[in-house]
């Protein structure tokens, strides 16, 4: 019987990819200790996962690939070689052309990669001579390696009393290299009623092409030697190739830099789409077990609860009243907390997110010239996957910008008095409900009146515009924006932070920009915790029912015409406590005025008493309003519908929701009406942009 693996390749590319990750994470901190045996542990254990795996899959060139790879890192750890500069980044290369194996569906007949093959040529020159191996040939061998082993494999009746598993020794014999064919001996099997469950009736018969010597092969077998029978036979001595001409003295002098441009394309290169079957991002989440425990009792109640409900309604009487009611509120309180046990599952912590740009920074400062370090806090901090699948874009984009525009070169900044290594920052956070993801450095800053310089010969403001600082800082955020003078292959196209706005307002987030000449920026992005299920606020404004995430609301004041305040006939304050808080009247913001509505502002204009309206004040980032609401409905939690497969994006509201009564509610996006210049909308009934000066049409328009 020949062993099926096909059904398990997903999941062995998934593993792998994570295997690659967790070598180039591990290689980037071997810079700063290269002598670190834990560390040099790691990378070769996963080098020789990958190996043992695509041998089981007939992957052949990963299999070649890797087992090279294997001999390089064992000189490392066993410190007959020193992992300098030169040796990491030819790693770090070979890292490159793992993930672009593994993201290409490796055909039976392909030949190695000729990315692969150059930088085989590499690691044979790092190895002794009598260590190297020759490159796999454009055609695949008949072997993945030099042998090609028949091993009979006869285990003892007595083999299970021992506690050993055949299936694990196997999978062993597998590691070593592919399995060519597997035949199962099924004929001292007894028939059924003389099955004994606790003897071993089966024999295997394996070929298996490898590379090993036949001694690492009855290696698999040194424990159970006395309660098995194994048979080896190389079916085909391989021929050994002669070794490689030492490289010339060139090859062995290439500098650092010159390693990653062998397997990885350069950083301002547009990285080749990956396939989700070998990254596993898209299609899978890992979750602790005891999350999946807690969400399988939390159904065991509710299926308890389903069922006592049940039966009351069954036998109804008005006696019973009491006990029904606290049978649906314990439905209600189990539903309320698998709801929150199932988004857990969800969250991600973005330190899987952050690690990657340690490679990012690392090529950048290779090509550059530079010496950058990336400081990683907060990565514990937790976040939707979708939303952090969203992240990576904004913050890739980020990143370069610090390493390319901000960090200046050694000379510059030992000039300026600072350290040679420049340092860039990326932190996460919980604040009020939200996530805020920090990125700074302690580069150059941004030059406010080469900004404003810009923005005037592109015709984004006019001579007469009065803008503050941070308002002209937050120019650089417009579409084709750049203060570089040239194109780079890492910048000034001026599409990147662009990128950086379009995406995190997609996720209903605000950024914000600050920086200091001469000592550094920082961006601030807020987002939700999730764009699926919140606690809302239900609120209503004339006829409608809207709904405010309830993370977001600070604290709800009745309002009282005497206790609003116009500002220079351009808006309405209201002071809580000595605090100025800028109003938006919702009904009005929606476009929901009617006249009665009207009639009551001028009533209010007259000094009228009328009915009391309410403020909820809201805050996203350091910015507090004031909305302004006819009356509270109470407090439920909503499953946010997007708006955008049907309709055009309404300014102010991230989505809607279906209410119990079946009535549709907006969810009010508290970030986007933070950033509206209130004034100039409550004046003219337009929103505007904060910083650009020019007016857009808010949703009733």
């Amino acid at each position: 019987m020949k062993i099926d693996l096909s059904q398990f390749r997903q999941t062995f590319l998934q593993e792998s990819a994570e295997h690659v990750a967790a070598m180039e994470s591990c290689l980037l901190q071997l810079r700063s200790a290269p002598g670190d045996s834990e560390l040099l542990n790691s990378i070769f254990r996963a080098a020789h996962s990958i190996k043992g795996g695509a041998g089981s899959f007939a992957l052949t060139n990963l299999a070649h690939f890797t087992h090279q790879l294997e001999n390089l890192l064992d000189r490392l750890r066993s410190m007959e070689m020193q992992a300098t500069e030169e040796v990491i980044a030819v790693l770090l290369a070979s890292v490159d052309v793992l993930h672009r194996m593994l993201d290409t569906e490796e055909a039976p007949e392909a030949p190695m990669p000729p990315d692969a093959l150059e930088l085989q040529q590499r690691i044979a020159a790092l190895l002794p001579s009598e260590e190297r191996v020759a490159p796999a040939p454009a055609a695949p061998p008949e072997a993945v390696g030099e042998h090609l082993y028949k091993i009979e494999f006869r285990p003892d009746r007595e083999l299970f009393s021992s506690g050993t598993n055949p299936i694990v020794l196997l999978r062993n014999l597998a590691a070593l290299g592919s399995v060519r064919h597997c035949q199962l001996h099924t004929e001292e099997l007894p028939a059924l009623v003389d099955l004994d469950t606790a003897q071993c009736y089966l024999s295997w018969t394996m070929e298996l092409a490898s590379a090993c010597p036949e001694s690492e092969v009855r290696e698999v077998f040194e424990f159970v030697e006395h309660l098995v029978e194994v048979r080896i036979q190389d079916l085909a001595a391989a021929v050994r190739p002669e070794p490689l001409p030492a490289p010339p003295p060139a090859a062995k002098e290439a500098s650092p830099a010159a390693a990653p441009a062998l397997a990885r394309p350069g950083p301002g290169a547009q990285p080749a789409a990956k396939k989700p079957v070998a990254s596993g991002e898209a299609g899978s989440i890992r979750v602790p077990i005891e999350k999946v425990d807690r969400l399988i009792d939390l159904v065991g109640e509710l299926v308890i609860a389903n069922v006592m409900t049940a039966q009351m309604v069954e036998t109804f009487e008005p006696s019973c009243l009491p006990r029904l009611r606290d049978a649906v509120a314990a439905m209600e309180r189990s539903t309320r907390e698998l709801h929150e046990r199932v988004m857990s599952v969800r969250m991600l912590p973005v330190g899987t997110l952050f690690h990657r740009y340690n490679r990012t920074v690392y090529d950048i400062a290779q090509a550059t010239g530079k010496q950058i370090r990336l400081e990683i806090a907060g990565e514990e901090t937790e976040i939707d996957k979708s939303m952090l699948e969203l992240l990576g874009d904004p913050l890739t984009h980020l990143i370069r910008n610090a390493a390319d525009h901000g960090i200046e070169m050694p000379a510059v900044r030992l000039a300026a008095g600072k350290p040679v290594e420049g340092l860039i920052k990326l932190k996460a956070f919980h604040r009020a409900g939200r996530v805020v993801i920090e990125g700074s450095d302690d580069g150059a800053g941004v030059d406010v009146e080469k900004v404003r310089a810009k923005a005037l010969a592109r015709g984004l403001i006019g001579a007469e515009t009065q803008l503050s600082d941070e308002q002209t800082i937050m120019l650089i955020f417009e579409p084709g924006f750049s203060t570089q003078e040239e194109v780079s292959s890492l910048s000034g196209r001026g599409v990147g932070m662009d990128v950086v706005k379009r995406n995190v307002e997609q996720m209903h987030g605000t950024v914000h920009f600050a920086s200091v000449k001469g000592q550094g920026s920082t961006i601030t992005i807020e987002l939700p915790l999730t764009l699926a299920i919140l606690e809302g606020l239900l609120v209503r404004v004339a006829d409608r029912t809207l709904v405010l995430p309830l993370l977001s609301v600070v604290e709800t004041v009745p309002l009282r015409p005497a206790e609003i305040v116009p500002v220079a006939q351009q808006g309405e304050v209201v002071v809580i406590r000595g605090e100025s808080i800028p109003l938006l009247r919702m009904s009005r913001f929606l476009g929901l005025e009617r006249e009665d509505t009207v009639a009551e502002a001028a009533t209010e204009a007259a000094g009228g008493e009328i009915h009391r309206r309410l403020a909820v004040i809201v805050q996203a980032g350091q910015r507090k309003i004031g909305l302004v609401v006819d009356e509270l409905l109470g407090q439920q939690q909503v499953v946010g519908k997007s708006l955008k497969r049907n309709l055009r994006d309404v300014a102010g509201l991230m989505g809607a929701t279906i209410l119990g009564d079946g009535c549709v509610a907006p969810i009010v996006d508290v970030a986007s009406l933070a950033a509206l210049n209130l004034f100039s909308f409550q004046k003219s009934g337009r929103v505007n942009s904060p910083g650009a000066g020019k007016p857009q049409p808010t949703a009733a328009a």
